[in-house]
């Protein structure tokens, strides 16, 4: 287990307890009430405890599904997945919980968490379902559809387009796979390694530490959550992993392959990158390939995506937040209006006049005159087509004019 200091809980001027960790322990060891049981339902009650942020920024709010999910193996092996989580756009998050003082929690706690990935990726949306109705019943859970489960009591959610997601997730097998327990061998930190140079299709993979320690005088319990290895998403096509025995598991689902001259880059990607491009190709095709293009030759002007369900085109500002120069949907629109543009006053509607004349468009004023939005001349939103390619150095040269002229204005 890690040693990184012991929490202590200050309470008032002169008091000051250190709180003592509480010991999971196999399940069935006596009658300790901490055990792998005791950790799933913790998860299934409590998914923020699961730092997924951190792993997968912009992943989405997890939603808990089910505990002991029933998987066929093949070879006549069955077994169940610990827990299972969604989002509220069909993401996946398949976890197991290990003691990592057992014995066996070394490299056969990875074997057979990508076992159970392999199982579930296999599943098709309808067989998922199936299992999941499975579960909940065998937990005294309502059964449900996933769709409902994922929209919640809030408000109705998209079902086609969350059934098409999470299907195409199963399919592409993208997923995190975590495995979590209350401590850590070095060993399976070695084995992320293992991961990252052998494997690694379209799935996160992860190893969570959740300390838990007792509050004085309370039956409160503090969770604090580590990430304490992770792989990126790389694309191989084929994930193998050895145990030292006869058997070896395998999933098999080869990548897409890039298309003709697209950029390729040595680093792994996030889930919500791969994904992006997969929809988006699929609205436009080649859009994917022009997209990336500019992306590589934006990093050189200080350029970065970020994820957030769509692609945020960032620069780092020295003024606190960094700026935003537009945000590109799923779909291929480009908004050029986001919120996170903090105050940007008359530098932002010149970027904007900017990008007008690029397409023969226009810039409409938003509620105050601090905002504006690129229009085309038909007053729509204007697609990534509309500026890529032919546009690019052009629209490159006007972030560089925006940047400069934020960094020497009031605002």
């Amino acid at each position: 287990m890690r040693q990184d200091g012991q929490p202590i809980w200050v309470s008032g001027e002169n008091t000051a307890v250190p709180l003592e960790r509480v010991t999971l322990l196999k399940s069935g060891a006596g009658e300790h009430a901490y055990d792998e049981a005791w950790l799933q339902h913790l998860l299934h009650a409590q998914p923020q405890v699961l730092p997924i942020d951190r792993i997968e920024p912009g992943f989405g709010a997890l939603i808990p599904v089910c505990r002991e999910l029933p998987l066929v193996c093949g070879a006549g092996r069955s077994g169940a997945l610990d827990n299972l989580l969604i989002t509220a756009t069909g993401g996946l998050v398949l976890v197991e919980t290990k003691l990592w003082r057992n014995p066996e929690a070394r490299r056969s706690v990875v074997a057979q968490a990508m076992e159970y990935a392999a199982a579930v990726f296999r599943m098709s949306y309808d067989q998922l379902q199936t299992a999941v109705d499975t579960a909940r019943k065998a937990a005294g859970e309502p059964v449900m559809p996933l769709a409902a489960l994922a929209a919640g009591p809030q408000e109705p959610s998209d079902e086609v387009f969350f059934v098409d997601n999470l299907t195409r997730n199963l399919r592409r097998g993208r997923a995190i796979i975590a495995v979590v327990g209350d401590g850590i061998r070095e060993d399976l930190v070695a084995l992320t390694k293992l991961l990252q140079s052998h494997a690694g299709h379209r799935f996160v993979f992860a190893l969570i530490e959740l300390g838990i320690y007792t509050v004085p005088g309370t039956d409160a319990r503090l969770i604090n959550p580590s990430v304490l290895a992770q792989t990126t998403l790389i694309e191989r096509g084929v994930v193998r992993i050895e145990d030292g025995g006869p058997g070896v598991v395998r999933i098999l689902a080869p990548a897409v392959p890039p298309s003709a001259g697209a950029p390729v880059s040595p680093a792994g990607v996030g889930i919500g990158a791969d994904e992006f491009f997969e929809i988006l190709d699929q609205q436009q095709p080649g859009a994917a390939h022009m997209l990336q293009g500019f992306l590589a030759r934006a990093d050189a002007h200080g350029l970065y995506p970020d994820f957030q369900g769509g692609l945020n085109l960032k620069h780092p500002s020295p003024k606190g937040h960094p700026l935003n120069l537009g945000t590109i949907s799923k779909t291929g629109f480009l908004d050029t209006s986001p919120a996170t543009w903090w105050d940007r006053g008359p530098p932002g509607r010149v970027y904007n006049e900017t990008l007008a004349g690029l397409i023969g468009g226009h810039v409409k004023e938003q509620k105050t005159a601090q905002q504006s939005v690129l229009r085309t001349a038909a007053g729509k939103t204007p697609r990534l087509s509309d500026l890529l390619p032919q546009h690019a150095e052009a629209w490159l040269e006007a972030v560089d004019r925006y940047v400069g002229n934020f960094l020497t204005s009031d605002g």
